[in-house]
């Protein structure tokens, strides 16, 4: 089987592709991913072929972005702008995504790649859609993650669709023709949910299946990519030792004020008795006088980092959240854009953190509470640990080979029975 991978984002975007990838080849598949070329590196010392689509990454402009995003409150402003962002990039990667799909019998992509779905269906290749964060409708919660009952959550639902779609069709229909498609109604829902199969790369002991998704979605379980040959730096081994330290940090999210946020955490942090391992991730956190307690790590996988800690504080990306949920530890979330308040409130339903605060709010005396309360409380402890059991005995990119697998061979057996196949319509 020839399969296309192709997305777009930030490491924690790109990490669960990755270990797709890996293990389709593994499974004896031909693979290209398709992303950015900041990705090239990365993939090719896993033995993924790689074929860079868009615009060259270059720091400085993408942390513009993230300052433009981060300045708004609203996460549907938020969304509007990064469509704002990517629509053209997507619109000129339509033609290179057209060839590698006419080479491909599945195209495997994430929501925001509309690109993608438009070059599958411009060339009539079977099309995959992947949710690091489920976008569908559910009985559940509504669009916020927060469950207002029945009635509302459906309403919730409805008003969001109506408001997504005025915020993005125009912008991304630009890229539906550009594939030599008439325009599409709801661009974005329309292109996120396959037709054939719609994976959704989450632990269902965190999302369960919902009686209102369509037939076509899997709840798979979470695609960690293990870095199983990393070597902690000599002091950031030292310094952890046998110890259990707290871990802060927010991974990719660039276009904060540095100098206040690092300010701040050491102030919530500078008394803890405990060790503290500061993650300096995109923004360089860190860079001022430290407290004894205080280690400020550059890159560190969250494989190897998180099972070592008593609990983490982060920005509530879905890679993150799912790492300190494997982890078996409590969490408290700061988000700053996204589907990162989701995750926030996901993660004080479990019960393995506290409510969330925005990043904008972030204060010593607010962390300093929720830090307390993540080192002591035990019910929180136990929660997070059970969870942790649970997700372990999960194997989610297994479950997604099994899935692509078995849909291809059907799409295939269509297209046999039928010069046209309503599976990849």
């Amino acid at each position: 089987m020839r399969v296309l991978i192709a997305t777009i984002g930030s490491e924690g975007d790109v990490q669960p592709f990755l270990a797709l990838a890996k293990r389709l080849i593994d499974a004896g598949h031909d693979v290209t991913l398709a992303t950015s070329d900041k990705y090239e590196a990365r993939a090719t010392s896993l033995g993924i072929r790689h074929v860079a689509i868009g615009p060259p990454w270059v720091d400085a402009e993408i942390e513009g972005r993230f300052v433009r995003v981060l300045a708004q409150k609203n996460p549907l402003k938020q969304l509007s702008i990064v469509i704002e962002e990517l629509a053209d990039e997507e619109r000129l990667s339509v033609p290179k995504l057209m060839d590698l799909a006419r080479g491909a019998d599945v195209v495997v992509y994430p929501p925001l790649l509309v690109a993608a779905v438009v070059a599958a269906r411009a060339v009539g290749t079977p099309h995959v859609s992947v949710h690091l964060a489920p976008l569908h409708r559910t009985r559940n919660h509504g669009p916020t993650g927060a469950n207002a009952g029945p009635w509302l959550n459906a309403f919730g639902w409805w008003l969001a669709g109506a408001l997504l779609r005025r915020a993005t069709d125009a912008r991304l229909n630009a890229i539906v023709t550009a594939g030599g498609l008439a325009p599409w109604h709801d661009v974005l829902l329309e292109a996120s949910h396959s037709r054939l199969l719609d994976l959704v790369a989450v632990s269902p002991h965190v999302i369960p299946h919902d009686p209102l998704f369509p037939r076509v979605t899997h709840v798979t379980g979470y695609w960690f990519l293990d870095e199983r040959g990393f070597t902690p730096p000599p002091a950031l081994a030292s310094f952890v030792g046998d110890r259990k330290p707290l871990v802060v940090g927010f991974g990719s999210m660039i276009g904060l004020d540095t100098k206040q946020t690092t300010a701040t955490i050491l102030e919530a942090v500078s008394t803890l008795d405990c060790p503290v391992v500061l993650q300096a991730g995109w923004a360089k956190l860190g860079k001022a006088m430290l407290p004894k307690n205080v280690h400020v790590a550059g890159f560190v996988p969250h494989g190897w980092l998180f099972p070592r800690a008593r609990a983490v504080v982060h920005h509530g990306g879905a890679g993150t959240t799912a790492a300190a949920f494997r982890a078996g530890i409590p969490q408290a979330i700061v988000w700053h854009l996204g589907d990162q308040p989701a995750w926030g409130k996901s993660v004080e339903k479990l019960g393995v953190g506290p409510a969330m605060r925005s990043h904008h709010e972030l204060d010593a005396r607010w962390l300093r509470a929720a830090i307390d309360r993540l080192l002591t409380d035990k019910e929180m402890a136990t929660a997070a640990t059970a969870l942790g059991t649970a997700i372990r005995a999960e194997d989610g990119t297994a479950e997604a080979v099994r899935a692509i697998e078995a849909a291809v061979a059907e799409a295939t057996t269509a297209a046999v029975a039928s010069t046209h196949s309503p599976l990849v319509a």
